[in-house]
């Protein structure tokens, strides 16, 4: 808020350019350095590039563009070391087409070999019709008479 307040459109971009050209020299140039020690270093780079044109802004205002342009870096490298690590969208479907096939030739192979060692099943013979069925003299109930 305070810088848009306080600039233009044109300076507030000079102002996101040459913190981001300090960054980049700080990275670059002081490889060794530790985090602080860079920061300081594109802080005064930065500070004293538009204090040579004329722009003022608070070293507040100038270390938020700094380390907004390091997050912008530190998302661009992420993206880039993630896509360099991901193998491409044909190799991966190759691969994929591969496994499959190779699953499906076991997968054949074993039914093959399960349905060898199998033995034909004979359907049992079914009687067409019931014939009568005969029950043993002893089983037939006759009725009892009380005289």
């Amino acid at each position: 808020m305070w810088l848009e307040a306080r600039t233009t459109a044109a300076q507030r971009e000079v102002i996101h350019k040459i913190a981001g050209e300090g960054f980049a020299f700080a990275q670059t140039a002081f490889k060794e350095a530790g985090g602080e020690r860079k920061l300081q270093e594109a802080l005064q780079y930065a500070s004293l590039t538009l204090s040579s044109q004329g722009i003022v802004v608070s070293q507040v205002e100038l270390r938020s563009t700094i380390e907004k342009a390091y997050l912008e870096y530190k998302a661009k490298t992420k993206t880039v070391a993630i896509t360099e690590t991901q193998p491409s969208e044909d190799v991966a479907q190759a691969a994929a087409k591969e496994a499959v096939s190779g699953l499906a030739a076991k997968l054949n192979d074993f039914l093959a070999q399960a349905t060898a060692e199998v033995e034909p099943v004979v359907p049992a013979q079914v009687q067409s019709e019931p014939g009568p069925i005969s029950a043993p003299i002893e089983a037939v109930q006759t009725p009892v008479t009380t005289e």
